[in-house]
């Protein structure tokens, strides 16, 4: 009963509430919501979304309070989201001391405000109402005032389901345009703004009725811009949206085992962004493939770049590379492809990994009275001579030609080399230092004989 009783008063001190900053708002402002618990042991919920809406900003607060000898730990954490319609914040489920408590949902409204008409005004317009996913829209929003306002701060626009990038800001008479670039990422009709702006206006302040207790301060308004509607439509299942030009630059003629650079670039403008990951299978070869390089940049309006990907071929037998297929959109579907390119290998030999063949010479000795006397002597000098060149051979014959290659091998030799091995982790990672030591200038130190220990614990030739 002793220890029922000391737990009492923490139990009866437990309990949770939820709380918002208004019930009522216009869509672009922010709503901050807050769960306080009071008790021991609080947790909280993991929350990413909160009724589908992203959190964008957290806090957290922790005060500990000693009411009639009991502790008392309060933890209140915030969430702010931006609900663009009417809602209801769910119930939330907070453990305190092992046990689940739960807050009172809470009914929001969210309605959309009318352009502020005045002294400050804020006016967006799209360069188009109806797009597909991955077209680039220009977003243009212009402030103007009629008089001058202490402080402006225009929120940056955000639109659901889309990319929203600033391109360019030029000051006019009494005011600002802004563009953004805009790439919608999914399909659906989308409420376009309003924006909103926080107004500062310098107010003069008479304390006492007299001219010179006079003081100024700053008072804020918020304003809104109007709203539009988007009309974004899907594209075929696989395709790209863009205008590209695709090359494939390799060597159509190599020597045996040495490895052929295949670049394959994407030019154009469009959505970069989801153009697929390229791969390159090619039988009876091994394929070493780099990741890709994206550069890209804004050019009329519009996302332009360069994707490019390079991969290695090292084989001993002629072997074709394949078509690489794209398929782009813009209106209609248009397939863009590589020509396959036949590549010719040559110094195939059928000795190239034959072991080497020792050739024996033997000479005849005189036999004269002093050889004669010696003739033992020399016996042995001969068979020690034998023995010795006979363990030579075999001591060289059993020494793989790898190891060998390895240790006298430069980077790009010894790159050739590790290609056919890049499935083990420790070779892949030699490799990439290798790749920057050739490509980049860069010097990473490259132990051989570590390499050598690495291959023999996954070959049984070495």
């Amino acid at each position: 009963m002793k220890k029922i009783f000391l737990l009492l008063p923490i139990i009866l001190f437990a309990s949770v509430s939820v709380s918002v900053n208004k019930k009522h708002l216009n869509i672009g402002e922010d709503l901050i919501i807050t769960i306080t618990a009071q008790g021991k042991n609080i947790k909280f919920p993991n929350l990413n979304k909160i009724a589908g809406y992203d959190i964008i900003g957290t806090s957290i607060s922790n005060n500990i309070v000693l009411i009639n000898g009991n502790v008392k730990e309060s933890v209140s954490k915030s969430f702010v989201i931006m609900p663009d319609r009417n809602f209801t914040i769910p119930s939330f489920s907070i453990s305190i001391n092992g046990k689940i408590y739960k807050t009172k949902p809470i009914k929001i409204t969210v309605t959309t405000p009318k352009q502020t008409k005045g002294d400050y005004t804020l006016d967006i317009n799209l360069s188009k109402t109806k797009a597909y996913i991955g077209e680039n829209l220009i977003l243009t929003l212009k402030y103007q005032e009629k008089k001058s306002a202490a402080s402006v701060n225009i929120q940056k626009p955000s639109i659901p389901g889309a990319i929203v990038k600033l391109i360019n800001k030029k000051p006019i008479d009494n005011g600002v345009v802004y563009k953004f670039l805009v790439v919608p990422l999914k399909a659906g009709t989308f409420k376009v703004g309003p924006f909103i702006a926080n107004i500062g206006e310098e107010v003069k302040e008479n304390l006492f009725d007299d001219p010179f207790f006079t003081m100024k301060s700053i008072k804020y308004k918020t304003i809104f811009s109007n709203q539009l509607n988007l009309e974004v439509y899907p594209i075929p299942q696989n395709a790209v949206y863009g205008n590209f030009k695709m090359n494939l630059q390799a060597k159509n003629k190599i020597e045996a085992d040495k490895p052929n650079k295949i670049v394959l670039s994407v030019k154009g403008c469009g959505d970069f962004a989801d153009l697929p990951d390229f791969h390159l299978n090619i039988p009876n070869a091994t394929v070493y493939e780099k990741k890709p390089i994206i550069k890209t940049n804004i050019q009329n309006s519009k996302i332009c770049g360069e994707y490019t990907k390079e991969f290695d071929v090292i084989a001993e037998s002629n072997y074709t590379i394949p078509s690489f297929t794209l398929r782009e959109f813009n209106g209609s579907v248009h397939i863009l492809k590589t020509k396959p390119l036949k590549v010719t290998v040559t110094g195939i030999t059928n000795t190239m990994h034959s072991p080497v063949k020792t050739i024996q010479k033997t000479t005849k000795i005189k036999k004269t009275a002093t050889t004669k006397f010696n003739y033992t002597v020399y016996v042995l000098i001969f068979i020690s001579g034998i023995a010795l060149g006979a363990l030579i051979v075999f001591l060289y014959k059993k020494q793989n030609p790898l190891y060998r290659k390895i240790k006298r091998a430069n980077n790009k030799e010894l790159f050739n080399l590790l290609l056919p091995y890049e499935k083990y982790p420790e070779i892949k990672e030699i490799l990439n230092k290798l790749d920057e030591n050739i490509y980049q200038n860069k010097k990473h130190k490259i132990d051989k004989k570590e390499i050598i220990k690495i291959l023999k614990k996954y070959t049984d030739n070495i």
